[in-house]
């Protein structure tokens, strides 16, 4: 009866170990469903719609020697499915402003109407935590209601970075400036300006 007693106890004690084991498991599949890995960032991971700011910082010029930074812009932006970041209204204004001056833009800036503007994003690197990838940046094309043309042309000088929380940052920067286009166009001129964006996903 004693030796019975002992097996019953040994094989109870063994079907504990094997439930323990099997439960432990199953919360590590719970927790990794991916086999003990996290995922790695995709560009499909940054689509959506983001709020955020952005920091200005203008070179002088001829036409507005002592330009003054400007922090803390709100702006807004999607990231695309087909791996873009489309402003829907570009902060043309703060271009305009850094260009020709508060008092010579003032006249100006009810002429700007709506600026869309659009960001390819290139092929990233990343892992579960973070992605990084160049931005390849188009001209940006002002039109003043038909009173003057103003291209811009727009670098990105370091790569986006988007972290698993939804923070993105980046920055362009502006190079040249043309006042007008095809003939009547003027000759590019220096424009030298930072705007270093900081969003978050909604």
């Amino acid at each position: 009866m004693q030796n019975f007693t002992s097996r019953v106890a040994a094989a109870a004690v063994a079907l504990l170990m094997l439930a323990s084991t099997a439960c432990s498991k199953d919360d590590d599949k719970q927790t990794t469903p991916t086999g003990g890995q996290e995922q790695t960032l995709t560009l499909a991971s940054m689509t959506g719609s983001y709020t955020g700011t952005f920091d200005f910082t203008a070179s002088p010029s001829s036409l507005n020697p002592d330009p003054q930074p400007q922090t803390g812009v709100a702006v807004a932006f999607e990231v695309t499915d087909k791996g873009a970041i489309h402003f829907p209204e570009f902060p043309a204004a703060t271009l305009v402003k850094a260009l020709l001056g508060e008092e010579n833009a003032s006249a100006l800036l009810p002429m700007l109407g709506t600026i869309t503007y659009d960001v390819t994003i290139g092929t990233p690197t990343a892992d579960a935590s973070k992605l990084s990838a160049p931005l390849t940046t188009p001209q940006l094309r002002i039109d003043l209601q038909g009173v003057m043309v103003v291209l811009i042309t727009i670098e990105a000088p370091e790569q986006l970075v988007y972290a698993s929380d939804g923070s993105v940052q980046f920055t362009i920067k502006t190079t040249k400036c043309q006042l007008g286009e095809g003939e009547s166009a003027g000759e590019p001129f220096d424009l030298v300006n930072e705007l270093e964006f900081t969003a978050q996903k909604q």
